[in-house]
């Protein structure tokens, strides 16, 4: 149900068909009357059936279930990728745009606002949809039912405004204000049990877990939102997805609750839980699906393979069982690399590609590549560093780290045409690769490279970087306790 435009007259005027002049902030009808004016001047939509387009040529078109060329992982949008007699032709699905009859003015108004903040057309530099997750495009036809959920939208859509602006502002005062609401309003809705569970208040946490890279500061691994969205999943008894909005939100949810899972101890997901979240029918055969459920494991061995070092046990038996998952993540991250390849565009100029459509979908496809490729960098190095702190006995594990986080920094190299927030993952990318090599030189490189990427946010502090790094490697080499707020013991 793509949105057309339909005017920008207040919903006074438009209720009474009355002329507007459409005066921001408030039109001259609504003063001389003294009403509340709502909407004026602001781009309404009217909702109609969804309509698809051919980029190319006639051709036979086929539905397709989700694969690895259909759908991304941690954030995937969803596009139905046709079979047709030639491979550049491409069809794509337009984004829903849903606010429904009963919305009152004020949600469908907010409705309208976050649908042109999600706008697929959005520069991949600061594309949301891309960068978070389909899920934000079921979010409009929500608002209005869970008041968690609105203030989280009302606040991601200022301060998303604020950071993106021309001027580059940041964290405006606008955005923290509606944070700090944002906050209060979800503790109340945690307080309930039934509401506590729903999806529309998982939704606002997550959304809240955005916000956070916008209005900063907070550690790297510990954003307190994950640990909130792990505690609703344990309090409703279920970790899986519940319907078909779930299955989407948990395709960018699961990858913030592991990590953090791996250096936060108050999200003590049994196995079976950690599971039940990161399998999803969208990609659990694709090279990323496969690879996120070998870092559901993580956690659990990460907290017994401690416990063995630090009493002294022989690691023989942990040590068996992290050696398969590590062969595992070695195996899929050659075939994201394939993938990345297969799809570089680096050297194609462009500019010599004529049709619009064609060449986002180019685009869209060569950035996603790129970062599940690096988000599977990620995932071997934890695993890495693991093998490393048990004694292998097998310099290929050391060697695997140097290479490893070479390739990190050739990716942090082609990815800064997507700063700042399509970038953003590389953040953690070269966190885990510095803290997986013991090359000086190597070290030194990634930090600059994060220093770099890092100064694109206000997430952490920079004077702390260095001892947040040395702290990490030591973390995921097993010989850092778990902290209540991450502090060495």
């Amino acid at each position: 149900m793509p949105g057309v435009p339909t005017g920008r007259a207040c919903d006074g005027c438009r209720k009474q068909k009355k002329k507007c002049d459409e005066k921001q902030p408030t039109c001259s009808r609504c003063i001389r009357l003294k009403l509340k004016c709502v909407g004026s001047g602001q781009q309404r939509f009217k909702f109609l059936q969804e309509k698809r387009f051919t980029v190319s040529a006639p051709t036979v078109w086929k539905r397709q279930s989700y694969s690895p060329e259909t759908i991304s992982n941690a954030s995937d949008c969803v596009f139905l990728v046709a079979m047709p007699t030639k491979p550049e032709h491409i069809h794509i699905r337009l984004p829903p745009s849903p606010p429904t009859a009963t919305m009152t003015s004020v949600s469908s108004s907010l409705a309208n606002r976050f649908i042109k903040t999600i706008d697929r057309s959005t520069d991949l530099r600061y594309n949301l949809w891309w960068t978070f997750g389909a899920y934000l495009e079921d979010v409009p036809r929500r608002l209005g039912e869970n008041e968690a959920l609105d203030r989280a939208i009302e606040t991601l859509t200022a301060a998303h405004a604020g950071f993106c602006g021309v001027n580059r502002q940041g964290a405006t005062a606008e955005a923290l204000t509606k944070y700090s609401q944002a906050l209060r309003m979800l503790r109340v809705y945690l307080d309930n049990r039934v509401h506590a569970q729903s999806s529309n208040t998982l939704c606002a946490v997550m959304v809240l877990l955005v916000c956070q890279l916008f209005l900063g500061p907070t550690t790297q691994y510990r954003s307190g939102h994950a640990e909130g969205a792990a505690q609703i999943l344990k309090a409703r008894k279920q970790c899986s997805p519940r319907d078909l909005f779930e299955k989407k939100l948990f395709l960018s949810l699961r990858g913030s609750v592991l990590f953090e899972g791996l250096f936060n101890d108050r999200i003590n997901l049994t196995q079976k839980e950690w599971d039940e979240l990161v399998t999803n029918e969208f990609d659990e055969h694709t090279p990323e699906g496969r690879i996120l459920q070998c870092l559901a494991r993580g956690p659990n061995v990460m907290c017994r393979g401690r416990y063995i070092l630090q009493a002294g046990i022989d690691p023989v038996s942990i040590r068996a069982e992290i050696w398969p998952l590590y062969q595992k993540c070695k195996e899929n991250l050659l075939d994201l690399k394939k993938r990345a390849i297969n799809n570089d565009i680096s050297t194609v100029d462009m500019a010599q590609v004529s049709k619009g459509a064609e060449k986002f979908v180019q685009e869209f496809f060569y950035a996603h590549y790129q970062r599940t490729y690096g988000i599977g960098l990620v995932v071997t190095l934890f695993f890495n560093c693991m093998l490393g702190a048990l004694g292998t006995g097998n310099d290929g594990v050391f060697f695997d780290a140097t290479e490893l986080a070479e390739e990190v920094l050739a990716l942090a190299e082609r990815s800064v045409i997507y700063r700042p927030v399509g970038a953003g993952y590389l953040l953690i990318c070269l966190s885990a690769a510095w803290a997986a090599t013991s090359d000086t030189v190597l070290k030194a490189k990634l930090l600059v490279a994060l220093n770099d990427y890092q100064a694109d946010f206000r997430i952490r502090d920079p004077t702390h970087l260095t001892h947040e790094l040395e702290w990490t490697a030591e973390h995921l080499r097993l010989g850092v306790p778990f902290g209540v707020n991450g502090e060495r013991h």
